[in-house]
C-alpha cells in the first residue's frame, strides 16, 4: 500500500468510526452530519467562537450561528461570554455532554495505544513526525485557500 492510500484509509476509518459512535449514542439523534462536524470542531478548537468557526470552515457567520443555535437547543453546546471582553461569546461542549463526546475518542485511543505493542519508541516518534508533516502541509493549504477567499478560510 502506498503512503497516500494509507493516509486516506486511516482518515476514512477515523471518520466512519467517529460518526458511527456518535450516531449510536442516543444523545446525537436528530443531529445531522454537519452538526456532528461542528461538534468535532468545537471539541478541538480552544476558545471557539462563531467567528473562528466561520473562518475555519470558510462559511458565513450567520450559517455558523444558526447551526450553533440548533446544537444549543439540543443541549449539546453552550455559549459563554469572554471574561475579558463581554462582546465575545465562546462556544463549548455542554457540561452534560462532555463525557459522551469524550467517549467518542475511545477507539482512537485504544488503536494508538496498541501501537506501543508493535513498534518501539523511535519508530513511533518517526510516525508522529510524518503525521505532523502531513498536518502542517494541510494547514498551509487551508491558509492559502483562505487568502484566496479574501481572508476567509
Amino acid at each position: 500500500m502506498d503512503l497516500i492510500a494509507c493516509v486516506e484509509q486511516v482518515y476514512f476509518s477515523m471518520v466512519t468510526n467517529e460518526l458511527q459512535r456518535m450516531r449510536s449514542n442516543g444523545l446525537y439523534r436528530g443531529v445531522s452530519y454537519n452538526g456532528l462536524l461542528y461538534m468535532d470542531l468545537i471539541r478541538h478548537m480552544p476558545d471557539a467562537t462563531v467567528s473562528s468557526i466561520a473562518q475555519t470552515l470558510g462559511v458565513a457567520k450567520s450559517s455558523v450561528s444558526q447551526r450553533i443555535s440548533e446544537l444549543e437547543s439540543k443541549g449539546l453546546v453552550v455559549r459563554h461570554k469572554d471574561e475579558h471582553d463581554a462582546r465575545i461569546s465562546h462556544v463549548g461542549i455542554a457540561p452534560d455532554a462532555i463525557d459522551d463526546v469524550s467517549a467518542i475518542d475511545t477507539s482512537i485511543r485504544e488503536a494508538v495505544q496498541s501501537l506501543s505493542k508493535e513498534y518501539n519508541e523511535k519508530e513511533i516518534l518517526i510516525g508522529c513526525a510524518m503525521l505532523s508533516s502531513v498536518a502542517k502541509a494541510l494547514d498551509a493549504q487551508t491558509s492559502s485557500l483562505g487568502q484566496k477567499q479574501g481572508g476567509r478560510v
